[in-house]
């Protein structure tokens, strides 16, 4: 029992840790880059490394963190990540044969376009004012951000799992015997 409690803390720190990092530091970098979103990174690893039920925990406490640090109606971002981490799984889980780079790269692409559609469909179903009502996917803006996010956050995992299939076993090739 207490090995598990032990083990959430030390989750939820690294989270808010994570969380405190993306909005102190990276969202006071210059335009292109503060589009890049640590979080999805770190929910695209957690499936690499831990199980499925820390995952969703730790998609749920980003998008906590996130919630509690941005101006949206809140449970936008814990939903957001809550249902990108779960689509994540599932096409981990059945799609994808192995953990290799391009696997990452292509569950990259998924978490980004996954998480901007359902973070802009919610601001418009949560948003009763009827200030995001505004159609995103013909705004400048919109595209320029997501194309930025995509890039970054493309290169930061590809450095990431470089460098972890350097120090881990996990991330081996492997060859299917012949039978």
């Amino acid at each position: 029992m207490s090995k598990q409690i032990i083990k959430y803390v030390l989750l939820l720190t690294g989270v808010a840790i994570l969380a405190l990092l993306q909005f102190s530091f990276i969202s006071a970098l210059p335009w292109p880059i503060n589009n890049f979103n640590l979080s999805l990174v770190a929910i695209i690893f957690s499936l690499l490394f831990l199980d499925k039920k820390d995952s969703w925990v730790i998609a749920i406490s980003l998008g906590f963190f996130t919630d509690a640090w941005l101006f949206h109606p809140y449970g936008t971002a814990i939903l957001s990540f809550f249902l990108t981490a779960v689509a994540l799984y599932l096409i981990l889980e059945n799609l994808l044969t192995n953990r290799s780079l391009y696997s990452f790269l292509l569950l990259t692409i998924i978490a980004v376009l996954i998480d901007t559609i359902f973070t802009r469909v919610f601001l418009i179903i949560f948003d009763w004012s009827g200030a995001g009502a505004s159609h995103f996917l013909v705004s400048n803006l919109f595209w320029g951000s997501l194309m930025w996010n995509l890039i970054l956050s493309l290169l930061v995992v590809g450095f990431i799992f470089s460098v972890l299939a350097i120090l881990s076993r996990r991330l081996k090739p492997f060859f299917l015997k012949r039978r």
